[in-house]
């Protein structure tokens, strides 16, 4: 893509963002993103038919960025190091916080958690293709469970309702992705310490 094009919606993208904290408010006119972001209304739709499509392209770049993170630390040569997954989450998360704090308290923005589900899940499932022993749809089914769970606990600790830290959230996170229920109850409680260094192991190869 033209160097032009992506620094055009890269501004346009980066005032909506601006416009969103600046009004808390879901209502956003071109008028106004194209104002912030020192553009006419011609201008942005070249490249933009909607206010809202210029949140998908932002969902899509987060998504993009994440996908970035996790190779570079060779993620999917792994596997599912869900330690290396929550992580480049948190990494996201961490350098984004006001505008993911701001879009969770927020019903309008329901499909934007909907949409990143899905497309981790495509992401994901591309990565592994070639090293899963199960069908594509099986792998699907792994991977929006997984991340049906995830994203749904964030979202409450960006709301407010847990009273974890961050660093606190992804590891238990990426315990109970990794083990299930089995630590929290008493009969797989001889199980969990038998495997609690393992995972120890993996925190301080890791950083949250």
């Amino acid at each position: 893509m033209d160097r032009r094009v992506l620094k055009t919606r890269s501004a346009i993208r980066n005032a909506y963002v601006s416009l969103l904290m600046e009004k808390k408010s879901m209502k956003m006119t071109v008028t106004e993103l194209a104002k912030k972001a020192n553009i006419d209304r011609k201008t942005f739709y070249l490249h933009y038919e909607t206010t809202d499509d210029v949140m998908r392209d932002y969902n899509k770049q987060l998504i993009q960025n994440l996908l970035v993170l996790l190779e570079k630390q060779d993620f999917f040569n792994q596997n599912f190091n869900t330690v290396s997954l929550y992580s480049a989450l948190n990494r996201i998360i961490s350098d984004n916080l006001e505008f993911f704090r701001h879009i969770a308290r927020m019903d309008y923005y329901d499909s934007f958690w909907e949409q990143s589900k899905e497309a981790l899940t495509v992401g994901i499932c591309n990565m592994y293709k070639e090293k899963v022993l199960v069908s594509e749809d099986v792998m699907k089914l792994y991977s929006r469970f997984v991340l049906s769970g995830t994203l749904e606990i964030y979202r409450e600790w960006l709301k407010g309702n847990l009273s974890f830290s961050l660093e606190e959230l992804g590891r238990f996170t990426s315990e109970v992705s990794f083990r299930g229920f089995a630590p929290a109850l008493k009969s797989g409680h001889e199980n969990h310490s038998e495997t609690e260094g393992e995972l120890q192991h993996e925190l301080q190869n890791d950083n949250f």
